[in-house]
Order: C-alpha cells, then sequence, then structure tokens
C-alpha cells in the first residue's frame, strides 16, 4: 500500500476547529564527500562493515559510491549499533532529480574492488568456487512495526525494490543475484522478537573469481503523492548491517562472537540533550543511563563494560567500572544484557562545568571477557556533552521535517511552544531555530513573531513576550541552527515556555529529531487551548541565553572578529589568530561536526587540541560575545 505523510489529527471540539500536526520527510540532509567515486582501493577477504564507528557517506576505503546515509537512528535495534541507509536521496543529500511519484533509481552502495582470486599474506593461496565464499547481511525495510508517530524510517511499497548485484568484470555487467519488493516491518516483527532480516549469497560461479569483484545494493524508490512539493520529500527507506563476505562460510552462517552496543550513547543529563552552563545543576543528571549491549554468538558469554568521562583537555573527570557479567546469547529469544550495572550503569558523578561554557567525552566500552571478540569497532561508543548558552531536547539531526496546520472558524494561527525550568533567573536572548530546505522552497516566507509564556499547572498561560519582529525561516549552511536575536533581551525565572505564532496556516517544515522523544515537553494551540504532542521526537528549538547571544544594535559598525587559522589540514593541533580589535576576552569559540552538532564550546584560546576528533572536517565558529558578530572557518583534522 502506498505511503503517505502521517498526519496526526486532533479534535479541540471548543473551538471548533481541526489542528494537525504533520511529520513529512526530508527534502534535503547535509551529506559531505569523504572521497571522489573515481578513486579506487583494492581490497581483500574478509570484508565486512557493521557502520558502528563513523557516520555520514559510507567509508571510502571500503565503499565505492557515497550515496548510502551511514546513521545510527532510521531503525531500531540493528545486528550492531550504525547502518547504511539507501533512500530517495543523493550523496549531496537532495532528492533525486528524477524523483516522481512513478518509480525511479535511487541510490547505490557499491564495494571498492575486491581480490577474489587469490589470498595473500602467510596464508597465500588460490581461490576457487569450492572455498565457499558467501556475502551475508542483514537489512529491514522503514522502521518497526507500532504507532506510526513513534517510528523512523518510511516504509517501501512494494514497488520499491532492493536488489543486490554482483559485478562480471569479463563481461562487464551486474548481475542481480537477490531481491526483494517493499514490505513492511510488521508483517513480521508482531510475530518475532526481531525485525531485521537475514540474507546471504554463495558466490560459486568462476566469472567472479579475479582481482575486480564487486558487489552493490541498490534501490528503487517512488514519492508520496503529496499535494505540496513542500511536503514530498525522502521516503522508502532500506536500512543494511553487518555485512559480511569471506571463504569457509555456508549461508546460514549469522553469528559471530560478538558483543557490542546496539544503540548510540545517550545523554548524561535526565531531560536535555545540551543545556547553559550558567543553568546546571547536579540535579540535571540522570540517575541511569539505558544501555542495550547484545551478544551476538550462540551461547552465554563472560563481558565487562565501564565508561570514561574526559574534558576538553583530556583530563580524566569521571570512570564507572561495571565488572564481570554473563550475558545470554542473542538467538533465538532476542534477549539483550539484563544485568543493571551494564545495562542500566548509575550516573555516579556531576560535571564540574561551574557556570562556565565547557563540553565532555564520555566513552562507553565493551569488552568479550573470555575467549576474544571478533569484532572490536562496536565495543565503543561516544558522546559529547556540552554546555554552552542554549537548551537543546534534540541532537541536532532531524530525520523529518515539523509544523502544525489548521483549518476551520478560529482562523489561521497556530502557536508552538516548548517547556523549559530554569534553577536561577537568566536573561533569555535569542532562539535558535533549524528550518529544512523544501523542494520546492515553499516555506521560505512563512512569518512567525518568537514567544515566551510563563508555566501553570504544566501549561504555557501568560504570554510575557512577544517579538516585534516578524521573522521567516533563514537556513544557516548546511545542517545549522539558524540564531534569532531578541529585539529586548528578557528577564526570565523558574519554567518558561519559548516557541512562536505563526501568521499563516502553511506547513513551517521545523526539523524534527525522532531519536530523543520529549513530547511531554512540547505544546501547541489553536484557538484558546494549549495540547500536548504526541509525536515521539523533539522539535529543533533552543532558547540562547546571556550576552553570547546579543548584538548590539548601538553599534552597527562593529566587524565580525577577522581569523586566521593553521596549519589547515591540521593533525589535531589549530591555531587561532584575532586579526582584529576585537577584546580576546569577549571571543567565544564554538566548534561543530558536519551534522551541526556544538562538540566544543570554549573561552577563546590561540591552540586547540583537537587530536582526539576523527579524520574530516569540522566548523569552528568565533563569536564576539558583545556584539553578536561572528566568523566561521573550516577546519580539516588528519591525522
Amino acid at each position: 500500500m502506498k505511503k503517505i505523510v502521517t498526519i496526526l489529527i486532533l479534535f479541540a471540539t471548543l473551538q471548533q476547529c481541526l489542528a494537525q500536526e504533520i511529520l513529512s520527510p526530508l527534502s534535503y540532509s547535509f551529506r559531505h564527500h569523504s572521497v571522489k567515486s573515481s578513486d579506487t582501493t583494492l581490497l581483500e577477504l574478509p570484508f565486512f562493515d557493521d557502520f558502528s564507528d563513523y557516520e555520514g557517506l559510507p567509508d571510502p576505503k571500503r565503499w565505492l559510491t557515497q550515496q548510502a546515509f551511514v546513521n545510527k537512528d532510521y531503525a531500531p535495534e540493528p545486528p550492531s549499533v550504525g547502518m547504511a541507509t539507501l533512500d530517495a536521496l543523493n550523496e549531496r543529500g537532495e532528492l533525486y532529480p528524477h524523483a516522481s511519484t512513478n518509480l525511479f533509481k535511487a541510490d547505490t552502495l557499491a564495494s571498492q574492488p575486491i581480490r577474489l582470486d587469490s589470498i595473500t599474506g602467510v596464508s597465500k593461496r588460490k581461490l576457487t568456487p569450492s572455498d565457499s565464499i558467501v556475502l551475508s547481511f542483514f537489512f529491514i525495510p522503514g522502521g518497526w512495526y507500532g504507532n506510526p508517530w513513534e517510528l523512523v524510517g518510511s516504509t517501501p511499497s512494494q514497488q520499491d525494490s532492493l536488489f543486490l548485484d554482483l559485478y562480471d568484470s569479463q563481461a562487464n555487467q551486474w548481475d542481480v543475484v537477490w531481491s526483494t519488493p517493499g514490505f513492511s516491518p510488521d508483517t513480521v516483527g508482531i510475530h518475532s522478537h526481531w525485525p531485521w532480516h537475514f540474507a546471504s549469497v554463495k558466490i560459486d560461479s568462476a566469472k567472479y573469481f579475479n582481482r575486480n569483484f564487486q558487489f552493490r545494493f541498490r534501490n528503487y524508490a517512488s514519492l508520496d503523492p503529496n499535494p505540496k512539493s513542500g511536503i514530498s520529500g525522502n521516503c522508502d527507506h532500506w536500512s543494511i548491517d553487518y555485512i559480511y563476505l569471506n571463504h569457509s562460510r555456508n549461508r546460514g552462517d549469522s553469528l559471530s562472537r560478538d558483543v557490542a552496543f546496539v544503540e548510540k550513547a545517550p545523554s548524561m543529563l535526565k531531560y536535555y540533550y545540551a543545556m547553559p552552563a550558567r543553568q546546571f545543576t547536579p540535579a540535571d543528571m540522570a540517575d541511569k543511563l539505558n544501555m542495550k549491549i547484545v551478544n551476538r554468538y550462540n551461547q552465554t558469554l563472560a563481558s565487562t563494560y565501564h565508561y570514561v568521562v574526559s574534558n576538553s583537555d583530556g583530563g580524566t573527570v569521571a570512570n564507572y567500572e561495571g565488572g564481570y557479567e554473563n550475558i545470554p546469547a542473542f538467538f533465538p529469544n532476542g534477549k539483550y544484557q539484563e544485568m543493571p550495572v551494564h545495562c542500566n550503569p548509575p550516573v555516579n558523578f556531576s560535571f564540574p562545568v561551574n557556570g562556565q561554557p565547557s563540553s565532555f567525552v564520555v566513552k562507553h566500552i565493551v569488552c568479550e571477557g573470555v575467549g576474544g571478540d571478533n569484532r572490536k569497532g562496536n565495543d565503543t561508543i561516544t558522546f559529547t556533552q556540552n554546555f554552552g548558552d542554549y537548551y537543546a531536547y534534540d541532537d541536532g539531526i532531524p530525520e523529518n521535517g515539523y509544523g502544525v496546520v489548521t483549518s476551520g472558524p478560529t482562523g489561521n494561527k497556530v502557536w508552538l511552544a516548548l517547556r523549559y525550568d530554569l534553577h536561577s533567573a537568566d536573561t533569555l536572548t535569542a532562539v535558535d531555530l533549524f528550518f529544512n530546505r523544501t523542494r520546492g522552497g515553499e516555506n521560505e516566507n512563512i512569518q512567525f513573531q518568537i514567544c515566551v509564556w510563563s508555566c501553570h499547572n504544566g501549561l504555557p498561560t501568560t504570554l510575557i513576550y512577544k517579538d516585534s519582529e516578524r521573522n521567516t525561516p533563514a537556513f544557516d549552511g548546511s545542517n545549522l541552527f539558524h540564531r534569532y536575536i531578541l529585539k529586548e533581551a528578557l528577564r526570565v525565572t523558574d519554567t518558561i515556555f519559548v516557541g512562536f505564532e505563526q501568521l499563516t496556516n502553511d506547513y513551517i517544515n521545523l526539523g524534527f529529531d525522532r531519536s530523543n522523544d520529549s513530547r511531554r515537553f512540547t505544546f501547541y494551540r489553536v484557538g484558546n487551548e494549549w495540547m500536548q504532542s504526541i509525536l515521539k521526537g523533539s522539535v529543533m528549538l533552543r532558547p540562547a541565553f546571556g550576552s553570547s547571544a546579543l548584538v548590539s544594535i548601538e553599534k552597527p559598525q562593529a566587524e565580525a572578529p577577522k581569523v586566521s587559522i593553521f596549519p589547515m589540514p591540521s593533525s589535531g593541533q589549530v591555531n587561532i589568530e584575532i586579526d582584529n580589535a576585537t577584546p580576546l576576552e569577549h571571543i567565544q569559540l564554538s566548534l561543530f561536526d558536519l551534522h551541526g552538532r556544538i562538540i566544543l564550546q570554549t573561552p577563546y584560546k590561540n591552540t586547540l587540541d583537537l587530536r582526539h576528533l576523527d579524520n574530516g572536517i569540522y566548523f569552528l565558529r568565533i563569536i564576539d560575545t558583545v556584539t553578536g558578530l561572528y566568523s566561521t572557518k573550516k577546519i580539516a583534522i588528519r591525522h
């Protein structure tokens, strides 16, 4: 059955009107190039990728094409943390130009060339079809079974197929060796412990046994028939994980001696993904964490678990040792680690923030304790806890668009408000909003005014601020929030609700993070009645506090800081020079990754030690906290 945009309808009978919370697929998602698709690397057996130790585009050391999207969120409970998702967006994160409601070719995930002619090294020998070479993988269409407003991933219809091809270099052609039509995980998930499917192909034709062997996944997609191009977008997700190619295997070989994390590392805070340094108290720490750990072997294993917390200089802030515990085999009963010291470890410390912008890296490590673990990459997950000038429920990566539209006699205005609990009086100076780009640019001229309400009985009540500026959606680069500066700074205390009044009945398409659930803090209104959201996820709206978000309109002659960054690319030690007369005590540095997430925030330093970061591209924002003006520089890390 063909999919439609998820529309959740709630009736407000007193106003005799209809309010709709709408989740839309993305029309754009930033995906950086890590290597030109013409660059090739000759690989040897074994080939394995479970997408556990990186995100973004596929690893160019293993993959030749860059159209799939490596993530940790689009389908639950993968074989191990991370997956590659094929969808309707190209490598630039844009809908394919030929995308339509008719079937069209979409993503391709093609391996680098792999030697199937021989094995080199100590055990050098020729490979033949008798060596029982098997390619296996796990896959899932869309998300999982359950309520549609709680799922990530768009379920493919029957025509939206997934294919596996093998490359015949002698004939210079790709051979289809496996395929499946689209289907809903509901058809199997409710009857089994796990909705992921195992597939395998035995490679036994002599034509593939050469040094130019390749395999590839590809999908066909079709857009939902939405009346507005601003709502049409990404669809027909196929997530793939645990891809393994090797000799001496059989087609049913789905197990591995592998103790692994299943989900990404969580925030160490009780409610927020990030929060202002000046508002943080020990009461904001989570009591315990939820860690999902799997044993992919066919018997109980012993494992250890611990986490380590480090500051931005690499010094240890806290650590936790969970010791040895047995972990049951996942198959056939779908069990994960159940011992609380591993799956629900206590948070036994408080971040030493002291009111100053700071960031901390939390590293979680699990190890198979006796016989050795076949897969080391999925044994470590990390989380960066940021304390800057803003609150955030979201992780900075949208999986959907969000908006509220109305119809009926009450007019065409809607209001959106998110709850934030302040521990001390502070000054609200700005609001960061993430707007999705749309295919037809339909949301670019929608007007809204930022609003702040007080709280009574858990609901927004008195309007205490309404900004005089009529704003429209702005798009700060790729996957970055736009900061809307308030015309007048607002002194606030206790609990407040921050949001906006939308002046038209159009779909505004805010970023919506499906992986962090803050619906109990999210409210919308038409007429006079506030209603709590039932959508699992977080609207990407972040209130910012203090002078770091201020723009001085009395000093229009002020200039953004003029900055030099060197050396570039850098192995991790980055030097920063401010060229103009900006007082250095006014400078704050914020480092973003390619997903727009802040991974470091600190007062000005002339040298940053970034050696702990992975290779890749980052963006350093240098802001004058008095004028609010800033410069952004690109940083390339190459170890």
